[in-house]
């Protein structure tokens, strides 16, 4: 599995391409012909992942957004963000971003 700390910044492979729908992602991975079907929360982070926000972003509006209506603590959020962007990263949806992609 890819190691995903709060201060790494990811974001969609390329060759993802996700709709939201009656609010799951169905996921198409072009490179793989891979369909993927996402509960609400994993469509959340795709649509964070922008290549922009590093994950610690992801959690505080993850946070904000779970815990006042689910009263999910921040702890938590964390380590399911992470656990997800992780598997996500391994199964070929999310790519790190490196220095060499922002110059």
């Amino acid at each position: 599995m890819t190691d995903i700390h709060p201060s790494t910044v990811l974001r969609r492979r390329p060759d993802v391409r996700y709709r939201r729908i009656e609010g799951e992602a169905v996921v198409l991975r072009q490179s793989a012909a891979e369909v993927l079907v996402l509960n609400g929360v994993g469509a959340d982070v795709l649509d964070l992942a922008d290549g922009r926000r590093p994950v610690g972003e992801w959690i505080d509006v993850l946070a904000r957004e779970y815990g006042a209506d689910r009263e999910v603590d921040r702890e938590t959020v964390m380590r399911d963000v992470l656990d997800f962007a992780a598997e996500a990263a391994a199964a070929g949806l999310l790519e790190p971003v490196t220095a060499e992609d922002d110059g």
